[in-house]
């Protein structure tokens, strides 16, 4: 772990990657801190190293702004991991850097309701492991460094604590039955040669986690048939994947693989199987009438890649479902449920109701600029991007023409 000045080097190894992203497009801080949901201050503090995003979602936002791909994010996850772990102990600034609430709660929904994207966006996608039952329980909260007499003693009490349970482990080695698991309360009269339920992959499989059991976690999940990455790191993709495995098994959902979880992806006989990317292009052209369908699968590109099982975590609790990217606040609107907007008949469906109201997308403001003259809005399109302030004049991150504002 980072500590002192490797923690500071730490903090500004993330800054420097944030800056190259931002120098990358040309975006300015203003345009770019729109669409992520933050202040422009608050931005500029995250590039320069005097502050640290306390979610994950803020940066992977910042980073599908910026055009990043996936080596590139996972790359910012491993950074952000160890600066978020720096900044927490204590080195790097103080939070008097970041008292603004802008930086953890975006904007609110516009006023034409509870928008399937316009929910305060950003990232349970990064809590740690939860206290409480390993398949239940919220994230801590994020907390002020203290005084560095606080940090000695915290520092030394966590060495105590790491030292009495090496001690702990080493009785326990010695007396327990072989093969027994080593997660608190989980027993193996039965001799469990599961992979998940055997040390060291016995514990909680979280956020940030890089080895052989979360690589055991991603081939379970591919035997599901969903499509996976399995490169043995618990990134943003592998956290999208779990979370909808424990919506379509009915387990309580947290992105955190606990026992249930476990249990579901050796025993239950859940399918991740869905559309593919024709498929669904197929479907929303069949359902939205003439250009509208061209326009709708623009908007699904832009909010889900057109996966129907993404899913986005925002800072305030709550989470984005689906091809359309249904907020739970929309979804209790239209009478709809997680499993339902994982449906992407359903989802496009309820997309469409929501666009027939006015024939139009106001309700997916951050992604108007999709559409193919991003200028030609309507009425209320134009007045829920301004609302939301989204940026709809350059999504590409090339100079706009000569002539356009």
């Amino acid at each position: 772990m980072p500590e002192g000045r490797d923690g500071a080097v730490a903090i500004e190894a993330f800054a420097e990657r944030l800056r190259q992203l931002k120098d990358g497009t040309s975006h300015s801080f203003e345009s770019l801190a729109r669409r992520i949901g933050v202040s422009r201050s608050t931005l500029h503090r995250y590039c320069t190293g005097k502050g640290v995003p306390g979610e994950f979602a803020t940066v992977e936002r910042l980073a599908r702004a910026c055009k990043a791909d996936r080596a590139a994010l996972t790359e910012l996850h491993r950074l952000w991991v160890l600066a978020d772990e720096a900044y927490r102990r204590g080195d790097g600034p103080g939070p008097a850097e970041v008292t603004t609430g802008e930086e953890t709660h975006p904007s609110p929904e516009p006023a034409t309701g509870a928008g399937p994207v316009t929910e305060p966006a950003g990232a349970s996608a990064a809590d740690p492991a939860p206290t409480g039952s390993p398949d239940q329980g919220p994230g801590p909260v994020r907390g002020p460094a203290g005084s560095s007499r606080s940090r000695r003693w915290l520092v030394a009490g966590a060495a105590a604590a790491v030292l009495a349970v090496t001690v702990t482990f080493l009785l326990w080695d010695k007396t327990a039955p072989s093969g027994s698991a080593a997660s608190e309360g989980q027993t193996d009269d039965r001799g469990d040669d599961r992979m998940l339920f055997r040390d060291p992959c016995a514990e909680p499989i979280t956020m940030g986690q890089h080895d052989g059991c979360v690589e055991e976690l991603q081939t379970l999940l591919a035997d599901r048939g969903v499509s996976i990455d399995i490169d043995a790191q618990f990134g943003p993709e592998t956290l999208r994947r779990v979370t909808a495995f424990q919506v379509l098994a009915g387990l309580p959902v947290n992105g955190v693989v606990g026992d249930g979880t476990k249990e579901a992806l050796y025993e239950s006989d859940v399918s991740m199987t869905s559309w593919s990317e024709e498929q669904v292009v197929e479907r929303i052209r069949e359902v939205f009438p003439g250009e509208a369908g061209d326009q709708a699968v623009r908007i699904s590109g832009c909010q889900s890649l057109l996966d129907p099982l993404y899913v986005l975590a925002n800072e305030n609790g709550t989470r984005n479902w689906g091809l359309f990217q249904i907020s739970d606040s929309r979804l209790r609107d239209l009478g709809g449920t997680q499993r339902d907007a994982l449906d992407p008949e359903w989802n496009i469906q309820s997309a469409y109701r929501l666009w027939a109201q006015h024939e139009d997308f106001r309700d997916w403001p951050f992604c108007l600029a999709a559409l193919d003259d991003p200028d030609d809005l309507t009425e209320g399109e134009a007045d829920a991007a301004a609302e939301a302030g989204a940026d709809v004049q350059d999504t590409t991150g090339e100079e706009p023409e000569e002539g356009r504002p």
